[in-house]
């Protein structure tokens, strides 16, 4: 993380003087779009293989920086970074459990700090540099929204504010500085009061209690009220979990009236602004697990609630399988926007470790994404891996470039459900599984559209330690297609901590649009394990 830190550092400070090439996706903000072209302005863009980009500032990232930073031409030039690069959209979170800025109706997250209480920074100074640095900021009359806001309209970038419903990060912790009083101090309106605190979820504030409900509308009414946003995300998917566990469904009118009431509050703010200001939700990637955990994200686009869906990972895990059109044949309006998130992480199963996306993979992710009707992207915590944030939004992810360019398509499962622990709203889980010599195992794996370019296509599978590994044989096919190469990979541990890696290449001719059929069998008598598994294709030179 030092490391990671250093090299924002060192991109921040030279962001002034970074020019990205290629094309502007969108050079009108949503500011000056008329209230009634909103959705079809989105749907345009990603008709047109522009798709828009959305980047998260999450409530903490910028401000774990040294303090030198935390001046109005640092903030201006954070933003500066993405003028003239592929970024539409920036969505900013002001709040976690605490606010990052003085709040009239929550605890900012320096309360607290010099009042002689104990509290518990966790690991590192990271906490305390974030505490320190907004009230640093408060201090200079300087509030860092209202900073990049303006910024953003400045460079052509649309500025959004995003709302976390029901953050819950390391509550276990006693005294931790993150988690508020009122949390504290009221037990009763947690979703499980009596929790042993193991599932952070379980001390999520319960939105069918009347309490917990005005709480997070009073601090959504101050974000409407205190800043001149685009548009206003409410972020369901940090966390996940917001009503009386088993309830969900029958307390699922609890968010409805949430969203209805914050629909009509936004719009007399927009009145008094002169303009509308658009809604999205984040909530999880499929109709049906939205609806289960009481998000009926479908009946609040048809209601005219929301302007906007994106359909999102929790954290472990990227997505690779979500399917934007599975949405749009449940809306009334066919233009409406659906986007689909990424965090910066994958795993192929709950309890495989979680690797950090390599840029191939953000690739192989924006290709399924889009060619499954995704109107657009949204990257989550992209802005804590410097590196790959500078190329994303230097190279953008249009569709048609990327097409043909490296790109690995990893099995992936559906994060939010581990938790939930419905196997009947998860067929995404595949892995892990046992091979035996017995029959072939069939695993399905997202590819997005077809390179029209040739190249290479490898099954790329690893496998779990046994005794026999080091001797084991497999066969695999693609969509019935044999493979007749097999090569080892020498890093197994960068593949979900495997012990061992070997790769299969398949005709690139056997691979189709969409999901392919990936059949692999162990060949001798003992079974294996295998842990993960992708389809990577690399063009020819």
């Amino acid at each position: 993380m030092k490391k990671i830190l250093a090299v924002f550092r060192f991109t921040l400070l030279a962001a002034v003087t970074l020019t990205c090439s290629g094309p502007r996706f969108l050079s009108i903000p949503c500011a000056l779009w008329p209230a009634e072209v909103f959705a079809e302005s989105v749907s345009q863009a990603a008709a047109e293989s522009k798709p828009i980009l959305i980047i998260n500032e999450d409530n903490d990232h910028y401000f774990k920086q040294t303090s030198d930073l935390m001046t109005l031409e640092a903030l201006q030039a954070y933003v500066d970074q993405m003028k003239n690069s592929h970024v539409t959209h920036f969505f900013m979170c002001p709040q976690g459990q605490r606010t990052s800025y003085a709040s009239k109706v929550h605890e900012p997250i320096w309360e607290g700090m010099a009042d002689g209480s104990p509290i518990n920074y966790g690991p590192g100074k990271s906490g305390i540099r974030w505490a320190t640095n907004c009230r640093k900021l408060f201090d200079m009359g300087i509030d860092p929204y209202h900073v990049w806001i303006e910024r953003c309209r400045k460079n052509g970038i649309s500025p959004w504010i995003s709302m976390r419903m029901n953050d819950v990060h390391f509550v276990s912790r006693e005294n931790y500085f993150r988690n508020f009083n009122f949390w504290r101090e009221h037990k009763e309106l947690w979703r499980v009061p009596e929790t042993n605190m193991k599932n952070w979820m379980d001390c999520a504030f319960d939105y069918s209690k009347k309490e917990s409900y005005d709480f997070y509308f009073a601090c959504a009414k101050e974000l409407l009220e205190r800043y001149d946003m685009d548009g206003f995300e409410l972020d369901w998917m940090r966390f996940c979990l917001h009503l009386t566990p088993g309830k969900e469904r029958e307390q699922a009118h609890c968010l409805t009236r949430f969203v209805r009431e914050i629909r009509q509050y936004a719009n007399e703010i927009g009145k008094k602004r002169g303009r509308k200001i658009p809604i999205s939700v984040r909530v999880p990637a499929t109709p049906q697990a939205s609806a289960a955990l009481g998000m009926n994200a479908v009946e609040w686009a048809n209601e005219g609630l929301i302007d906007q869906i994106v359909a999102s990972c929790f954290f472990s895990s990227s997505d690779f399988n979500i399917a934007a059109s599975d949405w749009k044949k449940l809306l009334k309006d066919p233009k409406f926007p659906v986007l689909t998130a990424a965090d910066d992480g994958v795993s192929c199963g709950n309890g495989i470790p979680r690797m950090e996306l390599t840029h191939e993979m953000y690739l192989g992710w924006a290709n399924a994404m889009l060619g499954n009707g995704s109107d657009g992207l949204y990257l989550f915590n992209l802005v804590y891996r410097p590196e790959k944030f500078q190329k994303i939004i230097a190279e953008g992810l249009e569709k048609e470039r990327i097409l043909n360019l490296h790109r690995r398509h990893v099995v992936s499962y559906r994060d939010f459900l581990a938790a939930y622990d419905d196997p009947a709203l998860n067929p995404e889980k595949q892995l892990p599984r046992n091979l035996t010599e017995a029959k072939a195992e069939d695993f399905t794996v997202q590819f997005g559209k077809k390179p029209t370019k040739e190249g290479k296509l490898w099954v790329v599978a690893a496998f779990m330690e046994t005794s026999t590994l080091d001797k084991a044989k497999f066969s695999v096919k693609l969509n019935g297609i044999e493979s007749k190469n097999m090569e080892e990979l020498p890093n197994p541990t960068l593949l979900g901590n495997a012990k061992r890696a070997v790769r299969f290449l398949v005709p690139l001719a056997a691979a189709k649009d969409g999901l392919n059929t990936v059949s692999i069998r162990a060949e001798t008598d003992e079974n294996q394990k295998i842990s993960w598994l992708e389809l990577e294709y690399v063009p020819e030179k």
